[in-house]
């Protein structure tokens, strides 16, 4: 089966439909803590989507940041 239509993720950046949005974690290893940064780029048409998507991906996150605009070439 074919799909009908193809979006790619050149015509999401063209749209302004990519989001980055860094998430810090942390992460226990005996008695000392690690924090660490993750950055995450999802294809959503709003910004407060993205957020939710990662928040969900990543629901342990210690802080999340959103750009206010979104991303317009490839990371």
């Amino acid at each position: 089966m074919a799909p009908d239509v193809v979006v790619s993720w050149q015509q999401h950046l063209r749209k302004g439909n990519v989001w980055k949005v860094s998430v810090e974690l942390s992460m226990q290893d005996g008695q000392n803590k690690h924090t660490y940064y993750v950055d995450v780029y999802v294809t959503s048409p709003t910004q407060a989507l993205a957020q939710y998507i990662v928040s969900t991906m990543y629901p342990d996150y210690e802080g999340i940041f959103v750009n206010d605009e979104p991303v317009r070439t490839t990371p």
